[in-house]
């Protein structure tokens, strides 16, 4: 059996710089297999060609050079505008080829996928190493039957239908790890540095790496880089969490599994791996994109003590992303972090607003668990980095400003997201009516009238959403808002004014708007004069306008 997996370009304003990880895990179970297996890697590619998208026709003279068996495509869902763009041309290319799509640009919504790219045969749910090793299975003897596969949506003729749904991997220390001798490894060393510490711009050969599945936060705007039970209640349940958790719990019966939040292979898993990587590549450096690393202490802690017993935290140094409320509750794991080699953690703050946190986000910290990690970060010696989000759906005037004058308390340099209500994430369930309006008029005036036909709606639906997804991979051509409070226009601008931490115009544009619309969530709290230059020109003034009034 012969199989090529494709990766798509990404993120074509930056280089590439995170190894394509599943496809190398997938590469790897076929070669234990006996197949012959080949990694496409256009994002890596295209630097050949300027850092755009590969040219067709060296897509087509790649694929075409062999006669593949499977053809695997995979990506985030950033990538669904180009994999839209590239599987037609797979299948022009390679007709015969069976077309599996995996990744979370097509599990969260594979029905909605399957009818916008119908050259797709399959589509595997969530986590794919098992699947895709019985698929493999199916084809290599010939039996064909998808049907009794696990964790599948199915184009049958047009039709989506789907399999029994698949439990997660309880013992991720039975997953092999990448097959990285298939990577384009000269063009990720070539672009190796990254500026998130002096160690990370100074590195000449790193890696990125993956262990952790899922996250035990239910942040109400992720769609989660790994599969969690939240996935599997959004997947199966189309968003209503009760219905999604009654087949998650038949799925553990059957399986005889309980679904945690968030897994990990052994720590002794984790430094093998970087082991190899040292040994076999001489990195000195490794990105570790797990979601949530400090939320699991005691594994934090174990992995720590093993990389320095195998002498690894002295030569290859490492950083990864956090979670406040766990560094807020035990702070040490931060000393323990930095002597292991970790030069940075990168945090999810989102907001400083608590009302955001609590209600918008869902998130389980607080403002207190920010300023307590910022401290201990600062106290060991590290550099605070974290991530902030504004145009939450709740969001008004006061709790930008609370974000806002955290920042300049703290330091912290930041560029905010405009949040993104992303396929899979509960924030797009809970407002996708609301999204797909916002691409199509017509839904909007046709939500409660009886005279259009359910048939004809569906078509103007799917064809917003298509639309949506192809604006989500690009941040500037992003239109669609998830805020109860601001248009999209008014959130670039906040976005502009909060990056330069201008207070006086933020404050100045929510009182034009005030005075023009009178919005309360353009009514600034008093707490925020000081900051504010019309509220103390009013005070300065107030006296003189009254006598001349008089």
């Amino acid at each position: 059996m012969k199989v090529l997996l494709v990766v798509p370009e990404i993120r074509l304003d930056d280089k590439p710089y995170e190894f394509p990880f599943w496809s190398g895990i997938l590469a790897s179970i076929v070669e234990k297999k006996g197949g012959d297996v080949a990694i496409l890697d256009l994002n890596a590619l295209r630097m050949n060609y300027g850092g755009g998208n590969v040219p067709t026709e060296v897509i087509k003279k790649e694929i075409s050079a062999v006669k593949w068996d499977v053809i695997g495509v995979g990506g985030l869902t950033t990538t669904y505008k180009r994999l839209k763009q590239l599987i037609p041309l797979i299948r022009q290319t390679s007709s015969d080829s069976i077309l599996i799509a995996g990744g979370g640009w097509c599990s969260y919504n594979p029905d909605e996928i399957l009818e916008l790219i119908p050259e797709i045969e399959m589509i595997c749910i969530g986590e794919g190493e098992e699947t895709f090793s019985e698929v493999y299975d199916e084809i290599k003897n010939k039996t064909f039957n998808f049907e009794s596969v696990k964790g599948l949506c199915l184009n049958n003729n047009g039709n989506p239908k789907f399999t029994e749904p698949r439990a997660l991997i309880p013992d991720l220390d039975l997953i092999p790890l990448p097959h990285y001798d298939l990577f384009e490894l000269d063009t990720y060393f070539n672009y190796s540095s990254i500026p998130q510490s002096r160690e990370s711009f100074n590195a000449k050969r790193r890696a990125s790496t993956v262990w952790e599945r899922g996250c035990p936060r239910g942040c109400t705007f992720c769609s989660h880089n790994g599969m969690s039970r939240i996935d599997l209640q959004n997947i199966y349940g189309k968003g209503d969490r009760k219905k999604g958790e009654l087949i998650a719990r038949e799925v553990d019966k059957k399986n005889n599994t309980f679904q945690l939040p968030a897994r990990w292979p052994s720590p002794q898993y984790a430094v093998n791996n970087v082991k190899l990587l040292k040994e076999k590549f001489d990195i000195d450096f490794v990105t570790i994109e797990d979601e949530n690393m400090t939320s699991n202490l005691k594994w934090t802690e174990d992995f720590c003590n093993l990389y320095i017993k195998e002498g690894l935290h002295k030569t290859v140094k490492w950083g990864t992303l956090g979670d406040a409320p766990s560094v807020a509750v035990k702070p040490k794991i931060l000393k323990i972090m930095k002597d292991a080699g970790c030069t940075y953690i990168s945090f999810g703050f989102e907001s400083a607003s608590n009302k955001v946190l609590n209600v918008d986000i869902q998130k389980g910290q607080t403002r207190q668990h920010l300023e307590i990690t910022i401290k201990e970060i600062r106290k060991v010696g590290l550099r605070p980095l974290a991530t902030f989000m504004i145009g939450n759906p709740t969001e008004d005037i006061n709790d930008l400003m609370e974000t806002l004058e955290f920042w300049i308390e703290y330091n912290i340099e930041v560029d905010p997201f405009i949040c993104t209500p992303f396929v899979g994430s509960p924030i797009f369930y809970e407002n996708k009516d609301e999204i797909l309006q916002q691409y199509d008029e017509r839904l909007k005036l046709a939500k409660d009238n009886p005279d259009i036909d359910q048939q004809t709606i569906k078509k103007w639906k799917l064809s917003a959403l298509d639309k949506f997804m192809s604006e989500c991979g690009d941040a500037s051509a992003y239109t669609a808002t998830v805020s109860k409070n601001f248009s999209i226009s008014e959130l670039f601008s906040i976005k502009r004014f909060m990056y330069t931490k201008d207070t006086k115009r933020l404050l100045q544009m929510a009182h034009e708007r005030f005075e023009q619309t009178g919005l309360k969530q353009w009514d600034h709290d008093k707490k925020w004069k000081k900051y504010c230059g019309i509220c103390k020109a009013k005070e300065e003034l107030a006296p003189k306008i009254q006598i001349n009034s008089n």
